[in-house]
């Protein structure tokens, strides 16, 4: 695909419709994690200490944002994938390149979130050592239960075809 056509270049900026995280923001997932990264900062679970600080309680570690809104393994959940809508059907590898966090408000145990997603670029077709493929970037953006932006995620993905794919 040596150039963006005009459908996938009409597909930048549109954002998706919103989808509910699949689980609330919860204490238990949030001790695995903190489990997984031996992260002890009290202010995660201990009410007393967090009560003392200027968020006034307890809330979930910031860097698991993109987790809540991961859809369960089983069983499968549809859902519109951005990146899907491109039809980089020729580009059938992709490897992150790059991921980036913002986060706005403090997610407190028992939020809901709900997410929507935008394809933010699509660069025009690259070669890498990796392959030929275009760099797609797009934004998640999380909302808590009042409609608060809470957090975004952008993320830098390269979808290409293996160099020798195509002769290169």
């Amino acid at each position: 695909m040596p150039a963006i056509t005009d459908r996938q270049r009409a597909l930048i900026g549109q954002e998706t419709e919103s989808y509910a995280a699949p689980y609330a923001v919860n204490e238990a997932m949030a001790r695995h994690w903190c489990e997984m990264v031996e992260d002890a900062n009290p202010i995660y679970f201990d009410e007393a200490y967090a009560r003392e600080t200027w968020l006034q309680g307890p809330f979930a570690p910031p860097a698991m944002l993109y987790t809540w809104g991961r859809l369960p393994v089983w069983p499968p959940v549809q859902r519109v994938i951005v990146i899907d809508q491109l039809a980089l059907d020729d580009c059938p590898l992709r490897v992150a390149v790059n991921a980036v966090q913002e986060y706005f408000f403090p997610l407190r145990y028992g939020d809901t979130l709900t997410i929507t997603s935008k394809l933010a670029s699509l660069s025009e077709e690259k070669t890498t050592r990796l392959g030929t493929g275009h760099f797609v970037t797009v934004v998640d953006t999380f909302r808590n239960q009042l409609d608060q932006i809470v957090g975004t995620h952008t993320s830098t993905l390269f979808a290409y075809r293996p160099a020798g794919a195509d002769g290169a």
